[in-house]
């Protein structure tokens, strides 16, 4: 695929892509976090943080992506990829099925598509700053779009202390893309829509990663 750094394209093929859960700094808000997913059937996790490994197949950039049942919505999550020895930062969404979760959270991980952004900053160049930098999601219901995350990346672990704890247990590899947790829910509960929207923003340089996408419900041919 191509990616688009500080205005020049390149091209990146991740050969293996982790979902990264339960990665908040504050481990208290993530136990409370565990607590309320417990209360509506999601099991806890075995290990914090948890690591996800899901097909690379399930990475796009198209505009629009395709669901098996309603109940489905967006994660907005800072993306890190490594090409060729160095790693840079993009946008992504772990979209996940809710009811599956239930069952299976590596299963309602595997059954959707993740969108993610085609610009990228070089990590080495925000660093510094990582800290401050705002990440933001709406859902968009019936063309209305409502506010749906908000926080700033200081709130997670730091991508080289999370690329320490994939490779401490094995998961490194080269031409790696991980999704790095993402952001509680504003309404404290799912929302259920027909688009997804997200960003990024480094004040500092006023520059910002954007993704959108809308969200398209398969027929069941078994109901028509």
């Amino acid at each position: 695929m191509n990616i688009i750094v500080s205005g020049k394209s390149m091209e990146a093929t991740p050969k293996r892509l982790l979902i990264a859960g339960y990665t908040g700094k504050d481990q208290a808000s993530v136990k409370k976090h565990i607590d309320e997913l417990r209360e509506i059937g999601v099991p806890a996790p075995p290990q914090v943080p948890m690591i996800y490994d899901v097909s690379t197949n399930l990475l796009t950039t198209s505009p629009s992506i395709s669901v098996v049942q309603e109940s489905s919505s967006g994660e907005a999550e800072v993306v890190i990829m490594n090409v060729k020895g160095k790693w840079y930062v993009g946008l992504g969404s772990d979209h996940t099925d809710r009811e599956l979760e239930k069952l299976s959270i590596q299963k309602s991980k595997q059954v959707c598509s993740k969108p993610i952004s085609t610009q990228f900053w070089l990590l080495d160049d925000i660093e510094s700053r990582w800290d401050d930098i705002e990440m933001r999601s709406w859902m968009i219901v019936n063309g209305e779009k409502k506010e749906y995350q908000t926080g700033t990346l200081g709130e997670f672990l730091h991508p080289k202390e999370l690329i320490k704890i994939i490779t401490e247990r094995g998961y490194y590899s080269e031409d790696l893309m991980v999704f790095c947790g993402t952001l509680p829910i504003v309404t404290g509960e799912f929302i259920y829509g027909d688009g997804f929207s997200a960003e990024l923003y480094d004040a500092l340089t006023d520059r910002k990663i954007q993704l959108d996408y809308k969200v398209h419900i398969l027929t069941d041919a078994e109901v028509v």
